[in-house]
């Protein structure tokens, strides 16, 4: 078994993201091609505690995964902490991996899940933490700072809603622009239901966007 001290070892440098740049929240979060050779022989000598095989593994997918957190954070600051706790998690339950070609998708997954949770308990430190006309003008401010992300936030507020499988396949498919049969294989589905889980997500979608007067 994983601990959380091992995921934690001091030679793993979880900080260490100098070099990394942050992207725009349209650009793709790609990882599909972290998998590289030889990723089953380090998801083994992982689970068997081997540090220097966890260190290519956060080497491998570090660049990725503080891209993605850097989108759903907006600051960098916090995408490193979103980093930090995305691979305490990944090597926390590292023994449940038992096909190493669905391992790209269970880590953006994680990913995927921290950064909502970290959104959700964000909206909801604020709601409670603040007048409803306060939260309104943080708001408002926020909008006139960055018309961009104002524009797109019925979008983001939509992917919010969703269930979580359906969130998965839209955001890789429509947003990340992975295929049918890549998103398959990274989920461990058929390309069957992942284009029927993409059409009941956009269906969602719609419908949601519809309601805020955005389509």
């Amino acid at each position: 078994m994983m601990t959380p001290e091992l995921a934690l070892s001091p030679s793993m440098d979880f900080g260490d993201n100098a070099g990394m740049k942050h992207s725009r929240r349209d650009e793709p979060v790609s990882i599909s091609g972290a998998q590289g050779e030889g990723l089953a022989d380090l998801i083994v000598r992982s689970q068997a505690g081997e540090t220097a095989a966890m260190e290519e593994i956060y080497r491998r997918f570090k660049s990725a995964l503080f891209n993605l957190a850097f989108r759903y954070s907006y600051d960098r600051a916090s995408a490193e902490d979103l980093l930090q706790e995305i691979f305490i998690k990944v090597f926390t339950h590292l023994d449940t991996v038992k096909n190493p070609e669905t391992f790209p998708g269970w880590v953006f997954r994680i990913g995927l899940n921290t950064c909502y949770s970290h959104l959700r308990s964000r909206r909801t430190e604020m709601e409670k933490g603040m007048p409803l006309e306060q939260i309104e003008g943080t708001v408002l401010g926020a909008a006139e700072e960055n018309p961009a992300a104002a524009a797109r936030k019925p979008l983001d507020d939509g992917i919010a809603r969703l269930p979580a499988k359906l969130r998965e396949i839209f955001l890789l498919h429509d947003v990340q622009g992975f295929k049918h049969e890549e998103i398959a294989r990274l989920l461990g589905l058929s390309v069957g239901t992942s284009k029927s889980q993409l059409f009941k997500a956009r269906l969602r979608m719609r419908a949601f966007l519809a309601g805020k007067g955005v389509c």
